[in-house]
């Protein structure tokens, strides 16, 4: 007799506890988080950005506010060894589209936004 696998239901608490795996997911999560809840966003964020932010900044982190329809990842250079990620973007916003670079590292075992630099 063989023990049927067990089915595993989509809770929130599965869905709150699934961090992105790779710098692309990271920003990716952080994009589509971003524009409607800035502090659920921090959680993409490292401890260094974070302690720089200030109500003011926190909401400016990028070059236009609003709903994000997409985004391109332009290129990107990741270093698993050096434990360090930079990825350049092209961020479609409703009106307009910026360049931006983020610069990842990896603190605590998750890949997180170190900074954030817009064109």
């Amino acid at each position: 007799m063989t023990n049927a696998p067990e089915i595993q239901t989509a809770t929130s608490t599965m869905i709150a506890n699934h961090y992105p795996s790779t710098p692309e997911e990271v920003i990716r999560a952080f994009l589509i988080v971003y524009p409607s809840d800035p502090v659920y966003a921090v959680q993409y964020l490292s401890p260094t950005l974070v302690s720089n932010l200030d109500a003011a900044s926190a909401s400016k982190l990028l070059p236009a506010s609003g709903e994000i329809s997409g985004f391109i990842i332009v290129k990107g250079d990741t270093s698993a060894e050096s434990e360090k990620s930079e990825i350049l973007t092209n961020i479609a916003f409703q009106n307009t589209s910026s360049e931006v670079q983020f610069s990842l590292e990896i603190v605590d075992g998750r890949w997180v936004i170190n900074q954030i630099i817009t064109n």
